[in-house]
């Protein structure tokens, strides 16, 4: 099973687990006694999407990502200065 198909598995598990424990502790009526295992298993989800997604992360994703936030960005000339200082490519210099 690859790392995409494992944390769509544990979305689906998780999603079914959590509504489960809601309707088991609305259905029983009391105090909160599914948080703690909500709040660990959500924990562990967390951590499993960090994974998932910093395996996913590449070089060309990097380039993607700086590229975008450039061209969003308010003070561009700012971000081309600091890269021009450290000898980096910018979207000004790739057009000349």
């Amino acid at each position: 099973m690859n790392a995409a198909r494992a944390f769509r598995c544990h979305a689906w598990a998780y999603c079914a687990g959590v509504g489960a424990l809601i309707a088991a502790n609305w259905f029983t009526g009391g105090l909160w006694w599914s948080f703690w295992p909500l709040a660990a298993w959500s924990v562990a989800f967390a951590v499993h999407y960090l994974i998932h997604k910093a395996g996913t992360v590449d070089e060309s994703w990097a380039e993607e990502r700086a590229a975008d936030l450039h061209s969003k960005s308010y003070d561009a000339s700012h971000i081309d200065r600091i890269a021009g200082d450290h000898g980096g490519k910018t979207a000004d210099r790739e057009k000349k």
